[in-house]
């Protein structure tokens, strides 16, 4: 079993007879793919190639998020990285989707004024 990713799909989460075997980079299903349709084959097992959102994964992990910080509250350098990356992908991203959402917290950093 190994669907294709969603646009919003980060994550891979490949399960050998129902164990997790490795989680991967959405971007390499597929190698993912290929490697566990050989391994089916060759050892007569269930694998499957799973894509995830980040919600998904940390969900699926037991990962309950913290509560959000006011933006005030984040270090100076990890708000300057947060800007750079935002920049990044409003020069870069050809997804409309990502570049608002760039754009939208940009705005919410205050790095527009």
């Amino acid at each position: 079993m190994c669907p294709e990713p969603g646009p919003h799909d980060l994550f891979l989460l490949v399960l050998i007879d129902g164990q997790r075997a490795t989680i991967q980079h959405a971007a390499d299903h597929a190698r993912w793919r290929v490697a566990a349709e050989r391994l089916a084959e060759s050892q007569r097992c269930q694998v499957k190639v799973l894509p995830m959102t980040g919600g998904e994964l940390m969900n699926y992990l037991g990962i309950r998020p913290a509560a959000p910080h006011p933006l005030e509250s984040v270090d100076t350098e990890f708000r300057a990285q947060a800007v750079r990356n935002c920049m990044d992908v409003l020069r870069e991203c050809g997804s409309q989707e990502d570049r608002e959402l760039a754009l939208d917290l940009l705005g919410k950093m205050g790095a527009l004024n």
